[in-house]
């Protein structure tokens, strides 16, 4: 099983943070495995900002804090400035959450990297099977007693986000009592989760990451291992990239970077396979992705997976709808593309070791990994041919 030994050189680093030291070497280990395999290999070098999973939200956090307190302090005009910088805050988190490509953090920037198999624009429908390297900090957001109420957390505190400005425009209004209670209630919210994100950041360590996202990068090695040895056997039309990003842990930004870099490269109908998280649980794969602005995964990745699933042994592959927390898939389908993504998880939706310090190789399942490696070949041998067999079609049209 090709997966697991690589999982094991993996995760021989201690972490491999966001935009730091230890991703980077991961990065370039992948880009040496890959050569190895005879792939020609490009490497994408970019900048991105660190822990944005706290700092972001923080950020917005305190600026519409600041807004909601002193709206309680000065006058009308002051009140109608305060509001618009609130609606910009506000507009810049759905921005963030929706997957577009735009910068939201004022944070420092650190290097990171992209490793990939290159390819051409050419006749070809191309596959990218992808799967980030970096992992996230370990802290008290994904304790095992908290990590069950994480969604319920958000969901609490985006509403007190969005009770200041909701406060501030009636206050604009003169409606005074019932603006100076959701104010009231929106700045109390707000300033809860300012400091749980502060502990969170500033008590958080970075985690082995085994699980998330070893368990995906080994398999797509192992997938590209299997490709690099049998490409007789996939149609010669359609051509397999695989893609290992950095920097997904703050806001997918190593998927965002390659699209703006090499989306002119891609023809509109490539297909995005995304592997994370597949170290525990049973096989998973989701309808869609978002939180706030909902995408739905492509057409015909779903159908595949969903006809696997159907053969496949009853109850070892299930279907979910989407995740609190997005994958690479999210700005991969709001940049036009079709994308589905694969993970593992228990059957309430819920990731083993999510983020936490557990998440190391020995509580890896090596037999689901096995069982996903098989699985997965499968599936993109399938999506490839049903690629090819719809460019087939097209063509006799």
């Amino acid at each position: 099983m090709k997966s697991m030994d690589y999982l094991k050189e993996i995760s021989r680093f201690e972490h491999r943070g966001s935009a730091t030291k230890n991703e980077r070497k991961a990065a370039d280990y992948i880009a040496e495995k890959l050569k190895s395999l005879g792939y020609d290999v490009g490497v994408q070098e970019f900048k991105a900002t660190r822990d944005n999973l706290y700092i972001l939200p923080l950020q917005f956090g305190v600026l519409l804090f600041i807004m909601g307190a002193a709206s309680l302090v000065y006058d009308k005009f002051l009140n109608i400035v305060e509001l618009i910088v609130s609606l910009i805050a506000v507009f810049l988190l759905i921005l963030e959450s929706s997957g577009r490509s735009f910068e939201t953090s004022i944070m420092p920037k650190h290097r990171s990297k992209n490793v990939f198999t290159k390819f051409e624009k050419n006749d070809k429908k191309k596959i990218i099977i992808s799967a980030h390297i970096d992992t996230q900090k370990g802290s008290l957001m994904f304790s095992p007693k908290i990590v069950g109420r994480l969604k319920m957390i958000f969901n609490v505190g985006y509403v007190g986000f969005a009770l200041i400005p909701l406060g501030i425009a009636l206050k604009v209004m003169n409606i005074s009592f019932v603006s100076n209670v959701l104010l009231g209630l929106g700045i109390l919210i707000t300033f809860s989760m300012i400091v749980f994100l502060l502990i969170c950041q500033l008590g958080g360590k970075y985690t082995n990451g085994a699980n998330d996202n070893g368990s995906g990068v080994s398999l797509a090695l192992a997938i590209a291992d299997h490709y690099a040895n049998n490409k007789d056997k996939f149609p010669d039309d359609v051509q397999l990239v695989f893609l290992f990003t950095g920097s997904e842990e703050t806001g997918e930004r190593g998927m965002k970077y390659f699209l703006k870099r090499y989306k002119r490269l891609l023809d509109s109908n490539t297909q995005f396979i995304i592997l994370d998280n597949l170290g525990a649980g049973k096989l998973t794969y989701l309808e869609g992705e978002g939180m706030i602005i909902y995408r739905k995964a492509g057409k015909m990745l779903l159908d595949v997976a969903d006809l696997m699933a159907k053969e496949y042994p009853e109850n070892t592959v299930q279907k979910r709808r989407n995740l609190l927390l997005p994958t690479d898939a999210l700005p991969v389908l709001a940049s036009g593309f079709d994308a589905i993504a694969f993970l593992s998880m228990d059957e309430d939706g819920s990731i083993k070791n999510y983020h936490w310090f557990t998440d190391t190789i020995e509580n890896v399942d090596s037999k689901l990994l096995r069982y996903e490696e098989s699985f997965l070949i499968e599936y993109v041998l399938r999506a490839s041919i049903k690629m090819s067999n719809l460019k087939n079609v097209e063509a006799m049209r």
